[in-house]
């Protein structure tokens, strides 16, 4: 009986020892964020001396209380976790990084090639992050849920749900998609296009609860890029619309998919950009001067319309559900050159204009930290990936004040090079 008051009494004290260290990392995480315990208390609707007692180790913090510290402070729950904190349930949390899931032997496209481009689009969710903190521009958590429950990913199932999307977002089923980027933008997804070296690479997706949806798309996909990227883009939004409880996927914009999320993201983009009802009518228009025949002057003029590549109109007219020509008549013409046929018909692809490197949110968060005085000038060209001098003449056509202190080791330098 002795011994096991003894060891209960080990066990609280162990218990408190852990209380204390994560209390220590949590008073060193606020002070590092320059807040007040008020101002913690105020964020997480706890009295002030709660906070003090978290801070020294003598009252439990819950994990909701936690998770939104983290949120607040911009660090990951893994942070608050060291070997000597076993006790606490840190396998409760999850550190907020889905980059980290691209690179996993499970995804359908092995992109180690761009092992340096995820690193840094990691870096970027950790610096949008941090921004959004400072900016005090942190929500709670984003739902996980899909939007549209799919019970079994069928060709009908996609079908059906670009019917529904297109009706939410008030799109008649009859036209085409003139702006699918500025859709995913005014639904919150943060997009951003780099040039990106795996053949096979389409564009990521990632997912977090703490900031949302993000989109990156592949920049040079070769000719008629813009219309490629079009279809990786509504391919990528149907993962955010479905797929976001898997927090990160690859996509392959050939349609060499191995996971039936991909294949079910390809069946959303094709009747999401290319629903038979509003294809059926053009075709119909275009027959009209073309002696009934379908030609591939025909198929290119339409891919234009929707804009789409020569390829997935072609596939798309093919498809088992639509049947707008058959698998002889598909052979035939996939054999035709594309550059050929829109120099035949007098039409071009239209080039790539918003092709962000970051997305428009960032940008404007960054100016913004900068102007509050949150963030350096050096800090500031860090974040957008330019040169210092690049970074002051944003500022002058923002109309911002420069300030003209010396904020970092770096700016002394560039001013003692420029003296």
């Amino acid at each position: 009986m002795r011994l096991d008051v003894r060891l209960s009494n080990k066990a609280q004290v162990q218990r408190r020892m852990n209380y204390a260290q994560l209390g220590r990392r949590i008073r060193l995480a606020r002070e590092e964020a320059l807040l007040s315990q008020d101002a913690v208390a105020q964020h997480l609707e706890l009295p002030r001396s709660a906070v003090s007692l978290i801070e020294s180790g003598k009252r439990k913090v819950d994990s909701l209380e936690l998770e939104r510290f983290s949120r607040l402070v911009g660090k990951s729950i893994l942070f608050f976790f060291n070997e000597g904190s076993r006790g606490v349930e840190a396998s409760n949390f999850e550190e907020d990084d889905p980059t980290q899931i691209l690179l996993g032997a499970n995804q359908v496209v092995d992109i180690s090639p761009d092992r340096k481009q995820i690193e840094r689009f990691r870096q970027f969710h950790r610096n949008f992050g941090d921004l959004a903190r400072k900016l005090n521009r942190m929500s709670e958590p984003y739902s996980s849920e899909p939007l549209y429950n799919v019970f079994k990913p069928t060709p009908a199932a996609a079908k059906w749900i670009a019917a529904q999307e297109r009706a939410r977002l008030g799109i008649p089923i009859s036209s085409p998609i003139r702006d699918i980027w500025g859709i995913l933008e005014s639904e919150g997804v943060r997009i951003m296009a780099w040039n990106l070296e795996t053949p096979k690479l389409g564009g990521c997706f990632i997912f977090s609860h703490f900031l949302g949806s993000f989109v990156l798309v592949k920049r040079n996909l070769g000719d008629s890029s813009t219309n490629k990227l079009n279809f990786v883009l509504a391919h990528e939004y149907c993962h955010h619309l479905i797929h976001r409880q898997q927090k990160g996927i690859t996509c392959d914009p050939n349609g060499h998919y191995r996971k039936p999320e991909e294949y079910f993201a390809q069946w959303f983009a094709a009747n999401f950009l290319m629903p038979e009802e509003a294809i059926v009518p053009r075709l119909t228009t275009y027959l009209e001067n073309s002696n009934e025949e379908i030609t591939a002057e025909i198929v290119m003029h339409l891919a234009l319309d929707f804009g789409v590549s020569y390829q997935a109109m072609l596939y798309r007219m093919a498809d088992k559900k639509v049947e707008l020509i058959e698998k002889s008549v598909y052979q035939e013409l996939s054999k035709e050159k594309p550059k050929q046929l829109l120099a035949k018909i007098g039409r071009s692809v239209p080039p790539l204009e918003k092709v962000n490197q970051f997305p428009d949110e960032y940008t404007e968060m960054a100016f913004e930290a900068y102007r509050l005085d949150k963030i350096s000038l050096s800090k500031l060209a860090e974040l957008l990936e330019i040169t210092l001098e690049e970074a002051k003449n944003e500022l002058i056509t923002r109309d911002i004040p420069i300030n003209l202190g010396v904020n970092s080791e770096l700016e002394l330098l560039s001013d003692i090079e420029n003296a």
